[in-house]
């Protein structure tokens, strides 16, 4: 009994570690496309100080290799894609220097998020050095990074981690990313998703504002896929 329970437990632990990867791809610092399936959240420790990694391979038989930010351009998991930012001059950052920001709506004017979590010495953020300035019980969706708009996914539950925040910014690149602000959130967030007049409304009327941003992403990513 003792030795069948040993192999179900290795036998789970296979299956996490291969769920971790999912099919993708980066753009090398030549900007070519290479594509494999990517573990978005690796463990240990990163390859360069102060940057983020992810671990990529070829295929599920192949070996993972740790790629850090500064040895690709971006990458795309799924629908997600994920941009190169280095640590803004205000607020508060993940542990790196150098990290992943999702990119969240694309256009003139971007969406950006960086996810919070417990972090460790992974490629994950650090929950703890997220600083938003509005917290709200509202759960996934965004992009940004800290000192921007923090929504709290709530602690533990099934995955293990602790209090995370998603932290929202906007621009043109990210090199360009600010903050949100209230006194500013109507005309920023229109410019973000002014490509749908029927969500830039909702913005106007209220019905979605500064405090609710998760919600007016999800509502935004609807509109968008019933054109399709």
């Amino acid at each position: 009994m003792k030795s069948l329970l040993i192999l179900l437990l290795v036998s789970v632990m296979a299956i996490t570690a291969r769920a971790q990867f999912a099919p993708g791809y980066y753009y090398d610092i030549n900007g070519e496309k290479v594509p494999g399936l990517i573990n978005r959240y690796p463990s240990g420790k990163g390859i360069m100080k102060d940057e983020g990694f992810i671990e990529f391979k070829d295929d599920d038989k192949a070996r993972p290799q740790r790629l850090s930010a500064s040895m690709i351009h971006g990458f795309v998991v799924g629908r997600d894609s994920f941009a190169i930012a280095h640590a803004p001059r205000f607020g508060a950052w993940t542990k790196n220097e150098l990290d992943f920001v999702q990119v969240v709506v694309s256009g003139p004017t971007n969406l950006y998020m960086i996810a919070g979590g417990s972090g460790g010495d992974s490629g994950r953020p650090s929950g703890s050095r997220i600083q938003p300035m509005v917290s709200t019980g509202i759960g996934t969706g965004g992009a940004g990074m800290g000192g921007g708009i923090g929504i709290n996914l709530g602690g533990g539950g099934g995955s293990g981690r602790g209090a995370a925040h998603n932290v929202f910014y906007y621009g043109e690149t990210t090199g360009t990313m600010l903050p949100f602000k209230k006194e500013t959130f109507v005309e920023t967030m229109g410019d973000v998703m002014g490509d749908e007049p029927q969500v830039v409304e909702k913005i106007r009327d209220g019905t979605f504002n500064i405090d609710n941003i998760d919600g007016l992403v999800k509502y935004y990513k609807i509109i968008v896929a019933s054109h399709k």
